[in-house]
């Protein structure tokens, strides 16, 4: 795991981490050398009945050197919640990129609520077991050095002690690893059902309102939320338990040693030296090996979220390869002068779900085209696959003479932006919480105001804008909930216009208007656009016969109807 997880690092986090690691070491070393002094000073105090001016000389330069090592280790504890945090968001990054440019079927096996547990608390869970492996490995050091003290200090006694408890160690590491590793897959199973059922109270605000069904929401997050605090209290009670047991089984070995230290010791203060120093180390060792103990668990506890993790950064790796083999690839301008062809298309989504078959649709440029059909014949699929989200089995989707299936022109292989060409209105619209504007131009630097308020005007939505309390800079909330459904609609119209296009795909995109409403759009569209082809997936047939041409779908394949 450290060696995977420090090597996806950038170098200024690689550096950060070895840091880290080197000042944990360089306070652990100040601690045994402290302890190794303290115990030639009680040697010499009892053996010798002295203490020479260099010991005294060595223990103030000790004492000064803990107090500088205590100041740099507030530096190392801030640069520890740095390493965590930049590191974490720099890693969430990645897998909001890689969920973002995956390809839809990817995209569609998950949910917003394991997308959100993946980019946000994995990230972080999975930074924290570098910091995990370092404190084991710095503890490990800590016994190491205190093994041997104790055994120059009480010789066979102290091996005894030191074998006892690493035996102890163990032994608590090995029962509690597969328990802990249980206790994080069901810790990240809650986060995720917790985190569905805030964006389901959200997301179906009114249905849940309307059915009165407020009260099962708050049941279902309950329960998802007491299991995640019932879990977490499982795995904290568990490790605190394993704490208890490692201290009274090494409180037991001390005493056990203890009497015997004092059964062969006939002086009594060399006897109670013995046993200051020998408790003295084994305290640390005992310590020690907790937190040897308490690394692992948290290791174990977050081993889920490196897995889920380590699965999207190998499909982040490989999309970044992808992206770096296409750059060497030839980019084609795209021109929309000829129309859109699909031949002989072939799509399923597995082998009982044959969606296409053998189906080919020609599109001419300046035409307008509906698609209709029953719902759930693979209409949405089908604009799915010319816009490039899905891959057919079989067939060609062909824009003048660029075949998205097999990226190539008459030249050959070659990459093309269909964002160039293509402008596109969903089905299920979102919109962000920004204002008008920004929901307009949609990420694009330098908006011109002039375009956003003429793509209002087409989109038959102006008039509302400038109700609004700040016309086009009012923000309209997350998914516009200040604005109808049919704003909404318009508005995601409005944002389709504003960027140039040859041919504009409309999936559903005017449900929501009345027929006067979708009519007067879709004159606007044909008067601001002029010669541009429009490709409407629609269940109203009024709308249809409004367009050029009409294609059914039928028996997997397309019939014109007009």
């Amino acid at each position: 795991m450290f060696k995977y997880l420090t090597q996806i690092l950038e170098k200024d986090e690689q550096r950060m981490w070895r840091f880290i690691a080197f000042f944990s070491v360089m306070d652990s070393t100040k601690s045994m050398i402290g302890v190794f002094l303290g115990v030639n000073i009680i040697n010499a105090a009892v053996y010798i009945n002295q203490i020479t001016s260099s010991m005294l000389f060595l223990l103030i330069f000790m004492g000064g050197a803990s107090i500088l090592l205590k100041i740099i280790a507030l530096y190392r504890i801030k640069i520890e919640n740095l390493f965590i945090y930049n590191s974490a968001q720099k890693l969430s990054i990645k897998v909001l990129e890689l969920f973002i440019k995956e390809d839809l079927e990817h995209h569609n096996k998950k949910s917003g609520a394991k997308m959100l547990t993946s980019v946000r608390n994995d990230t972080e869970k999975c930074i924290s077991i570098i910091i995990s492996c370092i404190n084991i490995w710095v503890n490990m050091l800590s016994m190491i050095m205190g093994c041997m003290i104790i055994i120059y200090v009480s010789k066979w006694v102290g091996a005894v002690s030191c074998i006892a408890i690493i035996l102890l160690m163990t032994g608590f590491i090995y029962i509690n690893r597969i328990q802990m590793n249980l206790y994080g897959e069901k810790r990240r199973m809650y986060e995720v059902k917790t985190a569905s059922q805030i964006f389901t109270a959200f997301g179906l605000f009114k249905e849940v309102k309307v059915a009165g069904c407020a009260s099962a929401v708050l049941q279902k997050y309950r329960d998802a939320s007491e299991g995640y605090a019932h879990v977490h209290s499982e795995y904290e009670y568990r490790t605190n338990c394993t704490n208890m047991f490692m201290q009274i089984s090494a409180m037991s070995i001390g005493y056990i040693m203890f009497a015997i230290i004092i059964g062969t010791k006939s002086d009594v203060l060399s006897a109670a030296a013995s046993i200051s120093k020998y408790f003295m180390i084994l305290g640390i060792i005992v310590g020690s090996g907790r937190n040897i103990i308490n690394g692992v668990n948290k290791i174990e506890f977050s081993k889920k979220s490196y897995e889920t993790l380590q699965e999207c950064l190998d499909r982040y790796t490989k999309l970044k390869q992808e992206e770096k083999d296409s750059a060497k690839i030839r980019q084609k301008k795209l021109t929309f002068q000829k129309g859109l062809t699909v031949k002989n298309l072939k799509f399923s989504y597995n082998e009982r779900m044959q969606i296409f078959d053998d189906a080919s649709i020609d599109v001419p440029v300046g035409s307008s085209v509906a698609i209709i059909g029953i719902s759930g014949i693979g209409k949405t699929t089908f604009l799915d696959l010319l816009l490039g989200l899905l891959k057919p089995q079989s067939g060609n989707i062909i824009y003048d003479d660029y075949d998205i299936v097999t990226q190539s022109d008459a030249e050959g292989i070659c990459r093309a932006n269909l964002g160039e060409i293509v402008g596109y209105i969903p089905q299920v619209v979102y919109l962000n919480d920004e204002t008008v504007r920004r929901n307009i131009s949609f990420f694009e630097e330098g908006i011109d105001e002039e375009r956003v308020i003429e793509s209002l005007k087409c989109a038959q939505i102006w008039e509302d804008v400038e109700q609004m309390p700040e016309g086009i800079n009012t923000l309209i909330g997350e998914n516009g909930t200040i604005i109808s459904g049919g704003q909404r609609q318009r508005m995601a119209l409005a944002r389709a216009l504003y960027r140039d296009f040859e041919i504009l795909i409309m999936d559903e995109a005017t449900a929501a208007l009345n027929m006067e409403m979708e009519k007067a759009v879709i004159d606007s569209i044909r008067q601001v656009k002029g010669n541009k082809t429009l490709l409407i997936v629609t269940h109203h047939m009024s709308l249809a016969n409004e367009c050029d041409i009409i294609y059914k779908i039928e028996n997997k394949k397309f019939v014109r109807e007009k």
